[in-house]
């Protein structure tokens, strides 16, 4: 067999090996078969099943919980300005930046600063993901009503894009009021055609702004559209009652059969102070009786954060990063209080359902997409596989895509100078 992460085993058969696998629900300690991108067998002693397809590359798996890969259903992947101004401008993500924060699956939004980076640059970036790796999604649409988009309608992009799961809409947000009912319910109702049409899940999107009406416009859509609450994800939702009515809205939301979305980014832990942690956010949700399955948390990263002192004055900008996303699960875990296995839920079982990819998505199951990641004892993320390819290993990405080879020699060089110079 050969040594694991050697770069000619990334198209052949890799067996984990006596791994503690969580799929979310907890297996047990079981050996995982991965081959043609996908879960082949999950089980004990297949060594000699793994061995009987051909060469073998094995990752000793005993030290870690294995997990799906996660899935961030909302993140900027080119970039949030944020109503930052100019030098609130984030950049365009790597897939490196997503993998070592145990992203595998992401679905791309545009942000405010739409008037510059809008729907085809969102497209192309996800194409440069999926080169690399990932497996990148997006929302057509943005803030405004009428939604743009790509072809000629929302409901085309959904149905003729493959990228394309639903379309993003603001509501009762006050950059974009978007007080025209008619134009909203006649954007959820591209959605519904889309559904139709298409079989994906044709998710209609919804931020959710401050504005007092909360979420009334949705229950309104729901009520006189016939829409499905669970086509419909509101997310953004963590919000202090004092910012508006949304959280508890949200809670009656769910109870009428919908999901709905937390923001990592959207907390008081990342300076702002509108917003509710991720984890109190959860629990307080369960807490009011909303079943787990319909609960998820985003990151909403990749845009400008503030940094404030003790006194609460900003003193300047950061760039929240894809690994809140990772940060809020094992907040979820140790200050929530939820099991693993119930916590890793929200990021990814019951995301692919929302998403409609349930099938291929969010789980440690036979026939699903070989989309990993190994935790070790300090809840780290070791090892990201996506699609069946080693993306990060020993907590380090793995080059990969067009510059690979450049950046290696790059890092080599780099290295080998250093040492020269500590001699």
């Amino acid at each position: 067999m050969e040594n694991p992460g050697a770069p000619s085993a990334r198209s052949r058969i890799t067996l984990l090996r006596a791994g503690e696998v969580y799929a979310p629900r907890r297996l047990g300690r079981v050996d995982v078969l991965l081959g043609g991108g996908r879960i082949l067998r999950i089980g004990t002693n297949l060594e000699a099943a793994a061995l009987a397809l051909g060469a073998v590359n094995v990752i000793e798996a005993s030290r870690f919980r294995v997990v799906p890969g996660y899935i961030d259903q909302h993140i900027h992947l080119f970039g949030g300005g944020d109503a930052a101004g100019p030098q609130g401008r984030a950049f365009d993500l790597e897939a490196e930046d997503l993998a070592l924060a145990g992203i595998t699956t992401a679905a791309g939004v545009v942000g405010v600063e739409m008037e510059t980076r809008g729907l085809p640059l969102l497209l192309r970036k996800t194409m440069e993901l999926r080169s690399a790796g990932i497996t990148a999604l997006m929302y057509t649409g943005s803030f405004r009503l009428p939604a743009p988009y790509l072809l000629w309608s929302a409901a085309a992009d959904v149905c003729f894009i493959e990228q394309v799961r639903g379309v993003k809409t603001a509501v009762s947000e006050r950059f974009y009021p978007n007080q025209d009912m008619p134009a909203l319910m006649q954007l959820a109702g591209e959605m519904l055609q889309a559904k139709a049409l298409s079989g994906k899940a044709a998710v209609l999107h919804c931020h959710m702004g401050g504005m007092p009406a909360g979420m009334e416009p949705i229950f309104a859509l729901v009520e006189q559209l016939g829409i499905a609450a669970s086509q419909i994800l509101p997310t953004h939702v963590n919000r202090t009652a004092a910012f508006s009515p949304v959280f508890e809205h949200a809670l009656r939301f769910a109870k009428m059969g919908g999901t709905i979305d937390f923001s990592s980014c959207v907390s008081q832990q990342d300076a702002n102070p509108t917003g509710v942690d991720v984890h109190e956010a959860v629990r307080r949700a369960l807490d009011a009786g909303v079943p787990l399955d319909q609960i998820t948390f985003s990151s909403d990263s990749n845009v400008p954060g503030a940094v404030r002192d003790r006194e609460g004055r900003l003193t300047g900008m950061r760039v929240v990063p894809p690994s809140v996303l990772h940060r809020d699960l094992m907040r979820t875990v140790h200050d929530a209080g939820l099991p693993l296995e119930q916590a890793l839920q929200l990021v990814t079982a019951n995301v692919a359902r929302v998403l409609g990819m349930q099938d291929c998505k969010g789980s440690v199951a036979e026939g699903a997409d070989a989309d990993l990641v190994l935790l070790d004892g300090d809840d780290r993320i070791d090892t990201v596989i996506a699609g069946g390819e080693v993306l990060v290993r020993d907590r380090c990405a793995i080059p990969r895509g067009p510059f690979a080879a450049a950046l290696a020699a790059a890092l080599t060089a780099a290295l080998t100078a250093a040492r020269a110079e500590s001699a």
